[in-house]
């Protein structure tokens, strides 16, 4: 038959209680620590996300105040735009009006200084005609 041997089964007690032992002492630690540092990675991560998150919300908020600014911008540029050129052209009317009454006081002058010269041609023809009557019946 089958004989137990004693030093067997102290072998196998001694065997569980280094394996209770370890347990405990060793590998509950570092099954510990591992469940920690899976812990705060999944944390890390969880912040991580949240962070990137946050960011691509202010960087998508700052494209589109980006975006609102070259939009006011390029109206108040076509503003400018557009009343300078109103500018333009209520000057240019301006100078034109000027110079239109400029050329009429112009004209007036030269009508009156040819009007003068036509009197003072006359008179002078009249003297000389005058004259020269007077020569011919000498």
């Amino acid at each position: 038959m089958l004989e137990i041997d004693w030093n067997f089964l102290v072998i196998f007690i001694l065997v569980w209680i280094l394996v209770l032992v370890l347990t405990r002492v060793f590998f509950k630690p570092i099954v510990d620590l591992r469940e920690k540092r899976k812990k705060i990675l999944n944390e890390n991560k969880k912040v991580y996300e949240q962070a990137l998150k946050e960011y691509e919300d202010h960087l998508n908020q700052v494209e589109s105040s980006l975006k609102e600014a070259r939009q006011e911008s390029q109206s108040i540029r076509q503003k400018i735009v557009s009343e300078a050129l109103a500018e333009k052209s209520r000057l240019t009317q301006d100078i034109q009006n000027e110079v239109q009454g400029q050329v009429e006081g112009v004209r007036k002058e030269l009508e009156s200084e040819v009007e003068r010269l036509k009197t003072q041609l006359e008179q002078q023809v009249e003297s000389l005609a005058q004259k020269l009557e007077e020569k011919l019946l000498q």
